[in-house]
């Protein structure tokens, strides 16, 4: 029986060569007749299952993209009532800070600045090596 890290193709091959084994055997192994019938139904079980969870991860993915569908309709809503909102209140109005929108505010004034930048270096001639 493989391990319980082995991959679920590796469990299902092993449960096939041994239902397998087991029926070319049944002359040979009489007291496994009654486990080989438990393991047949459960691994048909097991199959199954293994069936509907496929289908489920397919369903998953097409829900998925249905979802990111439908969350790109409702930005889009999203920026037309916010936009409705600004037209209504004005770009200006505070009370678009509830909405989730930035009103427009004036901007402030800069200081001047307290140090003056420093003069630019005087450029200096290139030296003439001395003949």
């Amino acid at each position: 029986m493989p391990n319980k890290d082995s991959s679920f193709a590796d469990f299902t091959r092993s449960c096939d060569k041994l239902l397998t084994a087991t029926e070319e055997h049944v002359a040979v192994l009489p007291s496994a007749g009654p486990y080989r019938t438990a393991l047949q139904q459960v691994f048909a079980d097991v199959r199954e299952l293994k069936a509907h969870q496929d289908s489920l991860l397919a369903n998953r993915q097409e829900a998925t993209q249905d979802l990111g569908a439908i969350i790109a309709q409702c930005q889009e809503a999203v920026m037309r009532l916010r936009a409705a909102v600004r037209a209504d209140l004005g770009p200006y109005s505070e009370l678009l800070v509830q909405f989730g929108v930035a009103p427009l505010r004036p901007r402030k004034r800069r200081a001047g600045r307290s140090d003056p930048q420093p003069p630019a270096p005087e450029a200096q001639p290139p030296a003439v090596p001395n003949a």
